[in-house]
């Protein structure tokens, strides 16, 4: 489940999961979102690592 955290100006939505236990490390999954003409920019990290995945557009 991802809950909203904020929507700035440019109305890129910021969610986030609730904390996550993967490969016996706490983390947190954070996802972005901006819509543009004909779709969306969005790129997905891990927090603390801060590993970027899955990023189309930014």
């Amino acid at each position: 489940m991802l809950y909203p955290f904020m929507t700035l100006n440019d109305n890129t939505e910021i969610v986030h999961s609730e904390l996550l236990n993967l490969d016996g490390k706490e983390k947190v999954k954070v996802c972005i979102e901006k819509p543009v003409y004909g779709g969306f920019h969005s790129a997905s990290c891990y927090l603390p690592e801060y590993s970027l995945e899955n990023i189309q557009g930014f």
